[in-house]
């Protein structure tokens, strides 16, 4: 009877464990066009924030709703910049795990961003995507963003960083897809008619199962 007890109560403290351990996940998301007139080029901006308690960021997948248009692979010539940014995020030693009294060192860095247009993969193209992002980061990360879609359909941009010890929450997030690539390529075309359209983003957390989703209404005018 006393084992029994004793076992129930080293579960049930396991549990409250495992429950504390789980963080949060309740990152922020907003995107802007600067010109949002009808057939206007306007450049995309993404502002993101993470708070020191949210699980890291997994997959991205941000939509873009029918009526746009965006430049594919094959109208852009590969290497060229298409947008900038920055991030601000927690590095150093605490954040990695480590030993039980671990001294924890680290610090806010914040870090250029530079957007590439990048050439697809014969894989990628055979998954029907029409123009890769590639979002530079370095030394903190890298991460290929897949445009796939259509002006009928819709896009979809899809993407997730590395998993990194050496970089965790807080993070915020200030990047922009110019208007024109270098060359001087419409990146983002908007509609040709005047209306509503739904912005909207899946953010997966890298930790757990949650899955953050977001809509923003942007108004395009004549």
């Amino acid at each position: 009877m006393k084992k029994s007890v004793i076992l129930m109560a080293l579960t049930l403290a396991i549990s409250l464990v495992a429950g504390v351990a789980h963080a949060e996940f309740t990152p922020k998301f907003t995107v802007a066009l600067d010109d949002t007139k009808v057939n206007g080029n306007p450049a995309m901006t993404f502002h993101l924030e993470f708070d020191a308690e949210d699980d890291e960021i997994g997959l991205f997948t941000g939509f873009i709703p029918k009526g746009f248009t965006i430049a594919t692979d094959e109208q852009i010539p590969d290497g060229e910049v298409i947008g900038s940014g920055e991030i601000t995020i927690r590095a150093g030693f605490d954040c990695r795990p480590g030993p039980e009294g671990a001294i924890p060192v680290g610090a806010n860095v914040t870090i250029p961003a530079t957007f590439y247009e990048e050439a697809r993969t014969d894989d990628e193209i055979d998954a029907g995507v029409i123009a890769v992002w590639f979002l530079d980061l370095e030394p903190a990360n890298r991460v290929r963003l897949l445009v796939k879609g259509s002006p009928k359909t819709g896009y979809t941009v899809s993407g997730a960083p590395t998993p990194s010890d050496n970089t965790c929450n807080p993070l915020v997030a200030d990047l922009t897809i110019d208007a024109q690539s270098e060359s001087g390529v419409p990146i983002l075309t908007n509609p040709k008619k005047a209306g509503k359209k739904k912005f909207m983003a899946d953010i997966s957390s890298q930790d757990s199962p949650d899955i953050a989703h977001f809509e923003q209404i942007i108004v395009i005018t004549k």
